[in-house]
Parts: structure tokens; sequence; C-alpha cells
């Protein structure tokens, strides 16, 4: 069998992902297709984030060498062209070598009369940085951001913006969460050997460096690790309950939070709400690995009349939709596929499900709000809004001294080597 080439289905990919004619895939779920493995399948994936990630400013620069716009039909050889420049400027490979590849990469795409503009575009990059390719470009195009997103980020983080930006260019890194019902933190660092390092913000993260396949992770299939950014872990972390309390996670997919209570309250009434059934059943899959239990729903949070059986809960916690502006570096291309457009519909069903689930706690309970956004109109200024709307409730996060002043709540930018862009507030309802 001819082993497909890992350029070629780089492209392929990212023609699903970014085609000309508008609207994308997800790169996560389109890249399921494509199971390739070891170095081919590092190569392609590589490609397809990096060209994600910096497809403003690879896409400013090849359209200066254009004499004339390549025509919609002819998106993979600019996908092709892309992913070049992408190798060249962003990559340790050879650039003799990646000079060489594209042109006869368009040959094996039927599109021949590209291998010379391949080879010319491709030869004056190898010659430049991307520091000289960018220079005098806009501040937007640099930092390889939709005009929308750049304006919000300037207007809600003037201070941050460009650290923001600069931080989700970066590749992000393999944090773990250790299974407390299983071992504990040091002993997982001592199981896991070099390249381990303890987080500073939950008390049971890990960071892993080089990032290995979970097959590799001792005990992973046993339940005794999990994937989950190190801020994504403080929403479960910081939720108060009582040990045989009844807790719901509200919109529970793909399940890491849910596996992360029952590990924190294995005791617990635990019950996992989602919409999407076929969620649903990736939350039951994360769940048997870790030999958790919890009671399944599948049922809008915003409509709890449809699914809420008038028990009232002790702890809830909203991982709420976003945009998921803090988490670009992992999920880079939905820069392209989200618009300004889609934010007050983001907001408006926020503040429903907040304002549906409020009635469902318990008096002295606790509810926390948490979203993957940067974005102040979904983090504090929804929860300042909530606050204004519910007077039973108060803001307890337990937010550090040296963090980003908020309204409500609490701020984490996206960091190099730590953590993603997050938000979460802590609320309990007064008895």
């Amino acid at each position: 069998m001819t082993t497909p080439d890992p350029r070629l289905s780089a492209v392929r990919a990212l023609d699903r992902v970014i085609p000309g004619k508008g609207d994308g895939q997800s790169l996560r779920e389109v890249l399921r297709d494509f199971p390739l493995q070891g170095s081919d399948g590092g190569l392609m994936r590589d490609i397809c984030f990096g060209v994600c990630r910096h497809l403003r400013p690879l896409n400013h620069w090849l359209n200066q060498q254009l004499a004339k716009p390549l025509k919609p039909s002819a998106q993979p050889v600019r996908l092709a062209l892309l992913a070049g420049l992408y190798e060249l400027w962003f990559s340790d490979r050879p650039a003799h070598a990646i000079v060489n590849a594209y042109p006869q990469l368009c040959r094996k795409m039927k599109a021949p009369w590209a291998a010379g503009l391949s080879n010319a575009v491709l030869r004056k990059a190898s010659k430049l940085t991307i520091e000289e390719a960018l220079e005098g470009a806009p501040a937007n195009i640099q930092l390889s951001l939709p005009d929308w997103l750049h304006k919000c980020w300037v207007q809600d983080w003037p201070d941050q913006a460009e650290a923001i930006a600069q931080a989700n260019l970066y590749s992000p890194p393999f944090t773990l969460r250790v299974n407390r019902q299983q071992q504990q933190r040091p002993d997982a660092i001592a199981t896991l050997g070099e390249g381990v390092r303890p987080g500073e913000l939950s008390p049971w993260s890990l960071y892993v460096s080089p990032a290995r396949p979970v097959s590799q992770l001792p005990g992973f299939d046993q339940g005794a690790l999990s994937v989950q950014d190190e801020a994504a872990q403080l929403p479960a972390e910081l939720l108060q309950a009582p040990p045989r309390g009844r807790i719901l996670d509200a919109c529970a997919a793909p399940g890491g939070k849910t596996g992360q209570l029952w590990e924190k309250f294995p005791h617990a009434d635990l019950v996992a709400l989602e919409l999407d059934p076929r969620r649903l059943t990736r939350v039951e899959e994360n769940l048997a690995r870790l030999g958790a239990t919890a009671t399944l729903l599948q049922g809008d949070a915003s409509q709890p009349d449809q699914w809420w059986d008038g028990t009232p809960f002790d702890a809830i916690l909203l991982d709420a939709p976003c945009s998921a502006t803090g988490i670009l570096r992992r999920q880079p291309d939905a820069k392209w596929h989200r618009k300004a457009s889609d934010i007050p519909a983001l907001v408006d069903l926020q503040a429903r499900m907040l304002d549906a689930l409020w009635p469902l706690l318990q008096p002295g309970g606790m509810l926390v709000y948490a979203t993957c956004s940067v974005l102040r109109d979904e983090n504090d200024r929804q929860i300042s809004a909530f606050l204004q709307r519910q007077p039973q409730a108060r803001d307890v996060t337990p937010r550090p001294e040296q963090a980003t002043m908020v309204d409500a709540g609490w701020q984490l930018f996206p960091q190099q080597d730590g953590s993603d862009g997050f938000y979460l507030a802590c609320l309990r309802k007064n008895l």
C-alpha cells in the first residue's frame, strides 16, 4: 500500500477547514479522517495547525507576490503555498527540502501549472525571515488575528492584547490532571520521569515536555491520568459541595470536568447534563475510563423544565458555550470560523443558562461559571450583570492578588508555557 504524502494530506485537510468558498469545518474533526501515525502524522498535523495559527501573515505576504489573485478554484494551490511558507519560517526543516517538495506536490494535486509558481515563491521566501517578510505590516496581520477580534482585545485589554495574541501563536503545553483517587501528584511525577513539572494553579496538574502519546502514559487507560489544561482544572477544584451532596455538571461534554468532579467528590450524587447526544456518549466513555459513575441526562441547560426532577442541587458547574478565544492556540481554526456577529448570541445564551440554573441551586450552595474565553462580554461583564439581576448571589471567587483586576470573577490569560486563557466565577447563594 502506498504511504500517503503527509503534505498532500495536510493540504486536503486544510481545504476542508479553510475552503475558498467560505465557512469551513473544525480542524479537530477533520483530522480524525486522516489517521497518519508517527513522523508523517506529526508533519501533517504541524502543517495544519501552523497554517491556521499563522494564516493571516502568510496570506498577506503571498498576496504581495502574486501578479494576479488566485481563483477560488485554486484554493488547494494557495494552501500548498501557505504550507510551504509556514514550514520555511516556522519549522526547523531544511529549506532546500521544503522548496523542492512543493512543486512536486502541485503536480500530485493535478496542478502542474503551479509548480513553477511554487518554486519561485518558496525560493524567494527562503531568503527571508518572517520578521523581514512582515516589516511594516499592521499589528493585526503580524499577530494573525481577524480585524474584529483584534479590535475587541485592544478595547477589552489595552495593556495585555499583544501578549494574549502572541501567546496564541505558540503550540500549547501538554498538561495532565492526576487522579487523586489513585495516586498523589509527587508519585505521578516520579512515575512519569524526566520532563515533568507540577502546575502552580491547580494542585493536581502536571506539565509534560515534550508531549507524549497517551498510550505512553503509565496508567492512562486505567484512569490514573487525564489530559486537561491547568486553567480548565480550576472550576471543579474551586467548587464547594458536601461530600455526599448533589452536584450538576451542566454542558458536561466531553466529560473532563465531570470526571474531575467525581475524583473530588466520589460519594456525591453527580449529574452530567449535555444537549448533544453524540457528545453525551463521549462523557460516558471518559467516565468509564476513570471507573467513575454519574447520572447522564440529555437536555438544554437553559430549559430545566425539560429534564430537572425538582430536587435542588448543592453545587452547579456551568462550563458555558463561548467564543473559545482563550484557547486559540489549541483551536486556531476558530479564529477564521468565528465572527463578530456570533458574540451577542453567545452572551444571550450564557445569560439564559445562568438565569435558568440559578433557581435549581440550594440556598447556601455554589454555582461556578466558566468559559474558555478572554472577551469581557462573556466573562466579568456577564457575571456583573447577573449579580445585578440576582440579589441572592455573591461573588466569592478566590482571585489571587496578582490577577488582572476585573469587575467580577477571575480572568486568566494564555501563558506560553502555562495555562490557557480562561475565566471563572464562584457564586454563592445566600441563605
